[in-house]
């Protein structure tokens, strides 16, 4: 079953299994994983992503007119959650509010 901006993760040699979401526009990309151990089971995380990402679509429409801002302002959400949490490689790159590229990468 293929499902718009959502795709199932089920690797045998990784500890998650689960369900990601990626939506992208206006050069931005939102990306949320939901864990099947986190939420349950395959079903709750599947539909915890369709949720997500039904309510992400319709927080767009509602922002038509500033589309690029309100992506701006998911993204510092997102980055404020992982650093929060303690996550290594949270550095927003300066120009376009996009996550910068981590473990020495450089443009």
């Amino acid at each position: 079953m293929k499902i718009k901006n959502i795709t199932r993760y089920t690797y045998e040699n990784t500890d998650f299994q689960g369900w990601r979401v990626s939506i992208q526009r206006c050069g931005r990309i939102i990306t949320r994983y939901f864990s099947d151990l986190q939420y349950g089971s395959e079903e709750a995380s599947y539909r915890q992503a369709l949720d997500y990402r039904d309510a992400v679509f319709r927080a767009m429409d509602a922002h038509r007119d500033d589309l690029p801002e309100y992506m701006d302002t998911e993204l510092r959400h997102v980055q404020q959650i992982l650093l929060e949490k303690g996550h290594p490689d949270t550095q927003m790159a300066p120009s376009r509010g996009e996550m910068a590229p981590s473990r020495g990468h450089r443009e």
